[in-house]
């Protein structure tokens, strides 16, 4: 094959468009050895899986190979933005930010999300109402509602919401979240049946109203919204797999064992498979990516030692496992501490301290929702663990907090 820019930029979108991070910045590294000059272009493609892996020297190591000239297109720049944002740095986000000559509604919206991302709701909402009238667009109303609804802000995202002239599918979904993360469960129902006054139904709003009801254990609630959504949307299997998930979840928070064992084993002899946790973090300059339950790390065994310690740490400090969210019945030898122990997440985490015991910060980017336990673990190893999840990214500090506030 004739190698040339255009044939790795091709590579490199496909890549970016199945989501798969490591094979696009390979490319990169390849390019270098194929002494092929990387364009404007390459490097759009290069900036977009330094946000999906979330790394802050990964970033550095590539940005500072970027052209000068490159760094002053209001496209790399908006990428930027919306890169550090995405790794966790907003100040970052925000200096670039400054210099763009003439911001777009790109720009707006990314600096608002990274806002939101980071749990600075207030932050975003100034940004937003700095946003020139003609560049809102519904980009920049998720993102500011996004924001409110991941700092618990209701009242600003209510007066947002409310001047919205054209409300879309998902400016409706994204408003309904908000107020299900409140609790505020009739709000968010009665915009449910405004919504389908006019619409067909939507599955990720009742998807919201569940998650919520899941937050705060109301069982009876949680019934309710998944028999609703099994009536609405019959044939969506996957989705109806993660909230029958959630609902089990709920139940055995409750308290309520034989319903939760129920809905699991029901689940498991169907042949129903939970999305698998992956987990990236990078290890002295090498990004390694953990599955749940990974063994395939060659020092498999001083990783799950760690872990082992990491829980018994936690024990130790009044920490109890939530077992609520495990998904399918417990094999002879396992226990609600082994099965945890081996989530990518907590993987991940043990492998930074196995490879690097003084660490004083642990970087984690993940496909499915952080664990409470994470805080824990940062106060008691006194190290700061930053974590993406599908929803935000959490800021773990020495001193026992947490940049959400916990508002999980």
């Amino acid at each position: 094959m004739n190698k040339s820019v255009i044939s790795y930029g091709n590579l490199m979108n496909g890549f970016n468009y199945e989501k798969n991070p490591l094979k696009t910045l390979s490319l990169f590294n390849q390019m270098k050895l194929d002494h092929i000059e990387a364009d404007l272009i390459i490097y759009l493609c290069v900036i977009k899986p330094l946000s999906q892996i979330g790394d802050n020297s990964m970033c550095e190591s590539i940005i500072e190979k970027i052209p000068k000239s490159f760094l002053l297109d209001r496209q790399i720049q908006n990428s930027l933005v919306d890169m550090w944002g995405k790794t966790g740095y907003v100040d970052t986000a925000k200096e670039i930010f400054d210099t763009i000559l003439s911001p777009d509604e790109i720009s707006y919206a990314a600096m608002t999300n990274s806002y939101g991302l980071n749990g600075m709701g207030i932050q975003a909402i100034e940004m937003y109402h700095r946003v020139p009238s003609q560049l809102i667009n519904e980009i920049t109303n998720i993102c500011v509602l996004n924001a409110c609804s991941h700092s618990g802000l209701v009242d600003e995202a209510r007066s947002v919401f409310n001047n919205i002239q054209q409300k879309t599918e998902r400016i409706y979904t994204t408003m309904i979240d908000c107020l299900s993360r409140a609790s505020l469960f009739e709000e968010a129902q009665k915009l449910i049946d405004q919504y389908e006054q006019n619409h067909s139904p939507v599955l990720t709003m009742y998807m919201s109203l569940l998650s919520g009801a899941r937050n705060v254990t109301n069982s009876c609630l949680s019934q309710k919204v998944y028999d609703r959504m099994k009536k609405l949307f019959p044939d969506m299997k996957d989705p109806l797999i993660s909230a029958a998930i959630l609902l089990a979840n709920v139940y055995a928070s409750s308290g309520d064992i034989d319903k939760a064992s129920d809905i699991r084993i029901h689940l498991h002899k169907s042949g129903a498979r939970k999305k698998i946790g992956l987990s990236w973090t990078s290890v002295n300059g090498q990004i390694f990516e953990f599955r749940a339950h990974d063994q395939s790390h060659p020092r498999s065994n001083e990783i799950y030692e760690e872990g082992e310690k990491i829980s018994k740490e936690l024990f130790e400090h009044g920490h109890q496992h939530d077992s609520s969210w495990i998904t399918r019945p417990l094999n002879q030898d396992e226990t609600v501490a082994s099965v945890l122990c081996g989530h990518s997440e907590r993987l991940a985490i043990a492998w930074n301290f196995v490879a690097n015991p003084n660490t004083s910060k642990i970087q984690i980017t993940k496909n499915l929702r952080v664990y409470r336990a994470t805080k824990l673990i940062a106060a008691i190893r006194q190290c700061e663990i930053i974590v993406r999840d599908a929803n935000r990214i959490h800021h773990f500090l020495p001193n026992g907090q947490c940049s959400c506030n916990d508002y999980f």
